[in-house]
């Protein structure tokens, strides 16, 4: 009996346990698929045989819940499902991972594109007077191999706390910090030291004499026109157009600071040789020139006609005519010499006898355009304070009928005399008297 009761739990233990496997293929849809309908038939029927030798009414062959439990545990199907889930998990925070970075990327690149660099941020501008010295290493025991002058600058190539590796035109080398604005304060201090350009951007832009568009249009200038800077008035800026101030609306100019380049040592000699040799030429020409001008006054004087005093009627006129006319030698003559001051009295009283110039002396003194010392103020001056006594004496003389230049109606200073237009000339002292 003992024997026959064991069996049958057994049987009853297998049973619930093929029982178990079919139900767990069914949930895990494993009975639908192609394991084939030989194997299925064969564990039902398998199943089925051992259900019939289980007693149900003994509670000794009920499986407790326990023993399922740890069954199912460690069903391989159960660990095939366990392992899917697992990697499906994996999966899902691996594609999370990778979304959430590529999300980050993309952040990331949208802000890059918005911030953009700062101009100026490897920008420096010498801090100097004169000029920067740029060396071969980071010391002042370095050679000179370059000159930044002032309101000159450069690029930065590697900033150092008290030396920075910089190139400015051809010349590269190391600048001492102190001496140089980088950055924010390079572009804080680019109006004190450099000069603002401004380039057209619209056709037939007009130049205009003032600020505001009441001004006379002087000029227009076409799209990409360079035009100086020199300040701003509202909405006008102040250029500097072919070396007179003019305004153009700001709106149409394109503005930016220049900053002068730096100079090799080399470029530096190169410079000076030039200069030099423009200064030597420009010298040479002078001293030529001044040699011609000498001769031709050489040639003047020794080709002048001979002055010759002869004596004329007197004049009748008033007192203050004589005045005048003494004021008027003394003004025109004062440190030249008696014949000189005498010869200016006569081209005065030779123009009232040809009657071209008035019919008095103060018509021909004051014809417009004949004498300097009329628009200058000169005359006024000594009518105020009253002519020298030889100037005096000249107009006396001449007015008695002295003559020395009979033949001549006008005069200048010897340094900017014509001779090829005077048919005859006469040179006194520092002054030849002609007539056409």
């Amino acid at each position: 009996m003992k024997a026959n009761r064991q069996e049958r739990i057994i049987a009853g233990i297998t049973a619930g346990l093929i029982g178990t496997s079919a139900m767990l293929l069914f949930i895990n849809g494993l009975g639908e698929n192609n394991l084939g309908e030989s194997v299925k038939s064969t564990t039902e029927q398998s199943a089925a045989a051992k259900v019939s030798s289980i007693d149900t009414d003994s509670t000794d062959s009920i499986l407790s819940l326990s023993s399922l439990d740890a069954y199912m545990v460690a069903s391989p199907f159960t660990k095939l499902t366990e392992q899917g889930n697992e990697t499906d998990a994996a999966e899902t925070e691996q594609k999370t991972e990778t979304e959430g970075a590529a999300e980050t990327e993309t952040e990331t690149e949208a802000e890059t594109e918005l911030v953009e660099p700062y101009k100026y941020e490897n920008t420096f501008i010498a801090n100097v007077s004169e000029y920067l010295n740029i060396r071969s290493v980071p010391s002042t025991d370095g050679e000179v191999v370059g000159k930044i002058y002032a309101g000159g600058g450069g690029q930065v190539i590697e900033k150092g706390a008290q030396w920075s590796k910089v190139v400015s035109g051809n010349a590269e080398g190391y600048i001492n910090n102190d001496y140089a604005w980088f950055a924010q304060d390079a572009e804080a201090h680019m109006p004190e030291v450099c000069t603002m350009y401004g380039v057209s951007n619209a056709d037939s832009l007009r130049v205009r004499k003032g600020p505001g568009t009441d001004w006379k249009v002087i000029a227009t200038v076409n799209a990409g026109a360079e035009v100086q800077v020199l300040g701003f008035e509202g909405d006008w800026a102040k250029v500097n157009y072919i070396g007179t101030e003019a305004y153009i609306f700001a709106e149409y100019l394109e503005t930016e600071y220049y900053i002068e380049s730096g100079v090799t040592i080399e470029e530096e000699q190169e410079a000076i040789r030039l200069e030099q040799e423009r200064l030597a030429e420009e010298q040479r020409r002078a001293e030529e020139a001044e040699a011609a001008r000498q001769q031709k006054i050489q040639n003047a004087i020794a080709n002048s006609s001979l002055t010759e005093t002869v004596q004329t009627s007197a004049y009748n006129v008033s007192e203050e005519d004589v005045y005048l006319l003494a004021c008027t030698v003394c003004a025109e003559a004062g440190y030249e010499s008696y014949d000189g001051k005498l010869a200016v009295a006569n081209i005065i009283l030779n123009r009232l006898n040809g009657g071209a110039y008035g019919s008095t002396i103060y018509d021909v003194v004051y014809a417009k355009g004949q004498f300097s010392v009329v628009t200058n103020g000169a005359l006024n001056r000594v009518i105020n304070n009253g002519p020298n006594a030889e100037s005096m004496q000249a107009a006396k003389d001449a007015l008695a009928g002295k003559n020395n230049v009979p033949r001549y109606t006008g005069f200048c200073a010897l340094r900017s005399a014509n001779y090829d237009l005077y048919s005859e000339y006469s040179i006194i002292c520092n002054q030849v008297f002609y007539r056409h």
